[in-house]
């Protein structure tokens, strides 16, 4: 569920930099060539992708899209704001030209980028632009509007429709599996368990790492890992680096697994022919865990990695043996509504109420899933809630939502008034359960729910963060709200300023959680798998949170405590 971020995602200073030099290089050859001769585009790559021999892998250079947003007319700006943010966009993401009609997101706008457009036209006119004014409003026409009316009613946008979701009906179109997916009339059976090679993708991220330690500890298997690189000596190297960085590697590892240098957002993974043929031979099972995980970035935006990759382990599963395919879903596939709502594990319900470019994603992978199974291929979904640190030693992700939530409360000193319930699911708990599910050969057509061991309400999470050493104030979500947005406007680091278009004035984005909201999800399935297996799931207690906090203040991704626990004082 932990997908690599692009690099300039996470380093504002380089795509600072990489836009003046754009900018360098468009002045450069206005200079030196004639009108019709100068690029209307400039992509810059931190390095060129190579073939074996050295020379430039043309098929790897990403694809250069025209500059409009695709179905639509290039319409050019006509007002001077819709005029500076045109300039202000090209410069920043590097088209030829932006129209009334282009999105920001699907020209390869992200939060950052979001927040260095607010940045530049607070510098440029004075207008203050809040970062989810951009969200809400995506495209250049829509978003000048926007602000010209910020003195007076707001306009009503597409019936008000969820700012990074597609429409249910759009979203339903999506879940449609391509006919070519389905077992080949040549396609060998499945092989029975025990398996002896496995394909996991992910394994770079933080659910990765420790499915990587699970399904070598409980299995002989040889894993293939699908990784992002340019060798197999490089992405097994991404590997070890994750594993290390969690403290799950172990000496030997080494000769248990093979690196594949492949994307899943590319078709055949952009492997060669060689390569992907030996995969459809030779593996024996798959579990696909690769995934981008944002909640900040639109459906459209996430789909390459998240969809079309899913078809893609499926495509590959049907191919010359029939391979059973192990799927991380998420329990945010569930529609979010106020009061309590159970949830068995059956397929994922319709499409309405699934709002968010995350939630939609995953909601379009678990029903594939289901129609890959009713055309003869075995699959299961497993559905965790926020993915947490290990039950076991407290190792856990920095870059989750939740845990960007918790810093920024601490370098707040206040937490915001949210009435939700938390679903948190260890990391080690879930790849356990997983890989016991999936190397066990049994199950297929099941889907599981993982939501951890008790729902756990906001409120009490923060009362927790007091009893550990970390006290907050307690302020109402418009205060709360006022108080983040002032010290990041101010310049003072916070972990949530990249997530600043997550949070309205009035309240939080609905993908972040439901006011209210108080659901009940079915374990049968899951109880029922893990009987004798010895996989316990602890309860989000003081045990386990103080786990997390010795954790990140080891890690220093927390101040230290200025306070003990009554129990850490106790002789």
């Amino acid at each position: 569920m932990n997908a690599p971020t692009p690099p300039l995602a996470n380093d504002p200073l380089a795509q600072t930099a990489w836009a003046a030099f754009r900018t360098r290089l468009r002045e450069f050859a206005a200079d030196q060539l004639p009108e019709a001769m100068v690029p209307s585009r400039f992509v810059v790559l931190p390095e060129l992708p190579k073939l074996p021999n050295g020379k430039v892998d043309r098929g790897r250079l990403p694809a250069v899209s025209d500059g409009e947003s695709a179905g639509t007319a290039y319409v050019a700006p006509q007002t001077p704001l819709e005029i500076l943010l045109a300039d202000i966009w090209a410069d920043l993401l590097g088209v030829g030209r932006v129209g009334q009609k282009d999105n920001f997101f699907e020209l390869g706008g992200d939060s950052l980028a979001a927040a260095q457009t607010a940045a530049r036209l607070r510098a440029a006119t004075g207008l203050q632009v809040s970062l989810r004014s951009l969200f809400d409003h995506p495209t250049l026409g829509r978003l000048a509007r926007h602000i010209g009316a910020q003195d007076g009613p707001a306009p009503i946008v597409d019936g008000g429709r969820h700012p990074r979701s597609i429409s249910g009906t759009d979203l339903a179109a999506e879940a449609v599996l391509p006919a070519d997916i389905a077992p080949a009339d040549d396609a060998a059976p499945p092989a029975p368990a025990p398996y002896t090679t496995v394909l996991l993708t992910g394994g770079t991220g933080y659910t990765g790492a420790f499915l990587m330690r699970e399904l070598l500890d409980r299995s002989g298997a040889h894993l293939y890992v699908l990784v992002r690189a340019d060798t197999p000596r490089q992405a097994a190297g991404r590997v070890r680096t994750a594993m290390e960085r969690y403290g799950v590697w172990r000496d030997g590892d080494e000769s248990r697994f093979t690196g594949v240098p492949g994307d899943l957002a590319r078709p055949y993974f952009g492997l060669d022919h060689g390569t992907y043929r030996r995969l459809a031979r030779d593996v024996q099972m798959i579990v696909h865990n690769g995934a981008w995980s944002s909640y900040a970035l639109p459906y459209r935006r996430l789909k390459p990695v998240n969809v079309l990759g899913t078809q893609e382990v499926l495509r590959l599963a049907a191919r010359h043996l029939i391979k059973p395919v192990h799927y991380i879903s998420s329990l945010a596939v569930y529609p979010g509504r106020p009061g309590e709502h159970r949830w068995p594990e059956d397929a994922a319900t319709g499409p309405e109420g699934v709002v968010g470019g995350y939630r939609q994603t995953k909601w379009v992978g678990d029903r594939m899933m289901a129609q890959a199974h009713e055309r003869g291929l075995p699959t299961c979904v497993y559905r965790p809630g926020q993915i947490t640190g290990a039950q076991t030693t407290g190792a856990c992700a920095e870059d989750t939502f939740l845990n960007a939530t918790l810093k920024g409360c601490v370098q707040l000193g206040a937490a915001l008034e949210f009435d939700v319930f938390l679903e948190m699911t260890p990391v080690d708990f879930c790849a356990a359960a997983v890989a016991h599910v999936a190397l066990g050969g049994q199950g297929h057509g099941t889907a599981f729910n993982l939501p951890g061991g008790r729902p756990l309400a906001w409120d009490r999470l923060v009362d927790l963060l007091d009893e550990c050493g970390y006290p907050l104030r307690r302020l109402s979500y418009a205060d709360w709200y006022a108080e983040l947005t002032r010290a990041v406007e101010s310049g003072e680091q916070n972990e949530l300023a990249r997530f600043l278009p997550l949070f309205g004035s009035d309240q939080p984005a609905e993908d972040l959680g439901y006011r209210g909201s108080r659901p009940v999800f079915g374990t049968a399935n899951l109880r029922a798998a893990l009987t004798g297996s010895g996989i316990t799931c602890l309860p989000p207690g003081l045990e386990l949170v103080s786990r997390y906090l010795d954790h990140f203040e080891a890690t220093h991704f927390l101040p230290a405590r200025a306070e003990r626990t009554a129990e850490r004082k106790a002789p």
